[in-house]
């Protein structure tokens, strides 16, 4: 769990010191005052981005140059101390005051699930949004997986520059192919193996919050079938080799695992087509729900767990659903508009009311 926060020139927050126990934080205020700017700062600590922009300059308080997010995370027995700096095209990340030289190193300190509104676009999104997700929970899970996503990065980034130039060399090419085919391969089974797991412990917390039997399933679409490693990375090879003449033509790599997708269903129907409102979001807290577990069972920790502004879309009976289906051990942060919006049935909680920017505690106690 997260103890203590301090947030400089980040979003609409000036400077602010912050200190949590475990339990509920109720974090209260009407629209536009800075309530999921605060889980968007707690979700930095995490990720070293924001899920609301691609660009840090954005989340820079107006007028200023930089922002600082500190952070004391208390992890078996231990607390850690993470710091994010954030100006225009530069990033800085710390543990312990010691400046970490790959973001693999941060990510995952603390780990941090967020549910928010534009969740519900997941299944219809474009697929980079799927590949994104997957990817940053994926981060949180493996910093082999960070590690090896981030050279693929790389060497693809390195691979659309030389094609931008109008030259042809297929022996360089062949050597980046080489090695991006290397780190590609272990992206791909990562993926499909979470996938597989998040529908294991995604699938009965979904059955108690919708009521129903529907089961859940996704395929993951890429470029290459499944195969052992050698020739799964051998069969990427030879389709980026007849790929060639056309990459060179459109001057970008037009196949490989940066264009994967994922489908999810309820009873065999893909989601984005056929399931209501409710049934997205409940397969999605059931996914969320999921992910704390997968975390749990790997680490032996409970992750965050950030609600923004989810409870006042689910009626009461989905909210005890919700709330009983989370150990108590997990901190939770839930963002409303008032304190009636849930019940906390027994939970350890503390109460905070944000307004313009600045937050203060109103009472904290058992419910």
């Amino acid at each position: 769990m997260i103890t203590k926060l301090h947030i400089r020139n980040f979003r609409n927050y000036q400077n602010v010191d912050l200190s949590f126990d475990s339990g509920v934080q109720m974090i209260l205020g009407k629209n536009a005052q800075g309530k999921t700017n605060l889980l968007e700062a707690i979700l930095y600590l995490s990720t070293t981005r924001s899920h609301r922009s691609n660009d840090d300059r954005d989340l820079i308080r107006y007028g200023e140059e930089l922002f600082i997010i500190e952070g004391e995370v208390a992890r078996s027995r231990q607390k850690i101390k993470l710091k994010a700096i954030g100006e225009s095209g530069k990033k800085h990340l710390m543990i312990y005051q010691e400046t970490v030289a790959k973001v693999s190193q941060f990510i995952g300190e603390c780990n941090v699930i967020l549910f928010c509104p534009d969740d519900l676009m997941l299944f219809q999104a474009a697929p980079k949004v799927r590949r994104r997700f997957i990817d940053m929970e994926l981060s949180k899970m493996s910093k082999v997986y960070t590690q090896t996503l981030l050279q693929a990065n790389k060497l693809l980034k390195e691979r659309n520059q030389f094609l931008k130039q109008n030259q042809t060399d297929d022996i360089f090419l062949g050597v980046l192919d080489e090695q991006l085919a290397e780190k590609e391969v272990t992206i791909m089974e990562q993926r499909k193996a979470f996938l597989a797991k998040l529908i294991e412990f995604a699938q009965p917390f979904y059955r108690e919050l919708s009521d129903d039997d529907t089961m859940l399933s996704c395929a993951y679409h890429t470029f290459v079938s499944e195969c052992d490693k050698e020739s799964r990375k051998q069969a990427i090879l030879e389709k980026r080799k007849k790929c060639r003449e056309r990459d060179y033509m459109l001057k970008q790599t037009t196949i490989g695992c940066h264009k994967d997708d994922v489908t999810f269903y309820l009873n065999d129907h893909p989601i984005e087509e056929y399931a209501s409102q409710g049934q997205k979001r409940c397969v999605l807290l059931a996914m969320k729900i999921g992910l704390v577990h997968m975390i749990y069972e790997l680490t032996k920790e409970y992750p965050i767990l950030l609600l923004d502004d989810v409870f006042s879309e689910l009626d009461q009976e989905r909210r005890k659903r919700l709330l009983k289906a989370l150990p108590k051990e997990v901190q939770i942060f839930i963002s409303a508009t008032d304190l009636d919006v849930i019940d906390l049935e027994g939970r350890s909680f503390q109460v905070w009311k944000v307004h313009n920017g600045t937050i203060h505690k109103l009472k904290g106690g058992i419910s």
